[in-house]
């Protein structure tokens, strides 16, 4: 290797080195290869909490809307975080109903045309859902707390 290549390269890594080093000052993680902070931290709880979408019966029961056929082209785990962006959002609550009105007019114009088998739905509700971690999940229909973020329903 050339002298010339040598240099280069040295201050390519010491470059590399430096942006790593601000970023780990500055405790920020806008480089790519920084650390990646999400396990980083000790959980302290034995729960999880998460926001949930289910739909109306005309009954008035309630259907889990989990499943990524009925939530296309979402998925629960992306919707699970977009309510939260919308709730933070400065009208929040109106965003929130526009969004649970989409997400019921997609769920039916897929059932009507066959993309699904779920039940007619004439409304849907956001919850909040907290759970308590056990070992083989026993508990996922039967959430430890809800709580109604937003609905939106016929009339």
């Amino acid at each position: 290797m050339t002298n010339r290549r040598r240099v280069f390269a040295t201050a390519i890594i010491l470059v590399l080195i430096g942006v790593h080093e601000c970023e780990l000052v500055r405790d920020a993680e806008d480089w790519p290869i920084c650390t990646y902070s999400m396990y980083a931290g000790l959980e302290q709880e034995w729960a999880i909490t998460t926001n949930r979408l289910v739909g109306v019966r005309e009954d008035g029961g309630e259907v889990p809307l989990q499943a990524a056929r009925y939530l296309y082209p979402f998925d629960q785990s992306r919707m699970a975080g977009g309510l939260d962006v919308i709730l933070w959002a400065p009208d929040g609550q109106r965003r929130m109903i526009e969004a649970l009105r989409d997400v019921l007019r997609r769920y039916e114009v897929r059932r009507r045309s066959g993309a699904h088998d779920g039940p007619h739905l004439v409304g849907i509700r956001a919850y909040r859902v907290r759970h308590e971690l056990e070992p083989d999940a026993n508990n996922f229909a039967r959430p430890s707390r809800r709580q109604l973020l937003s609905e939106v329903l016929p009339g």
